[in-house]
């Protein structure tokens, strides 16, 4: 019986583009900060680069999510512990 491997291949990268995007007015442009689903979105393929990053075994049957049961695996909770001090100067 053979085990059939997976494998994922990561690359990250950069690129410079051109977004536009249409408004009803001068106001409505100004409040935008960055392009909306509706702005087109032009690639420049000159500089599109890709640098690779790292393969890894993927394994289907793996659980990813491991699971902590029913309870609080802290047991405790979460409470935020600060000391009172004086900050008032001693002469």
């Amino acid at each position: 019986m053979s085990i059939l491997k997976k494998f994922e291949k990561f690359w990250s990268g950069s690129v410079s583009f051109t977004a536009t995007e249409m408004f009803k007015d001068l106001d409505a442009a100004a409040k935008v900060s960055v392009p909306s689903a509706a702005a087109k979105i032009v690639i420049s393929e000159k500089t599109l680069s890709y640098d690779f990053q790292r393969i890894k075994e993927v394994d289907p049957n793996a659980n990813t999510l491991p699971t902590s049961g029913k309870q609080n695996p802290g047991g405790k909770k979460g409470e935020k512990k600060v000391d009172n001090k004086d900050n008032k100067t001693v002469k």
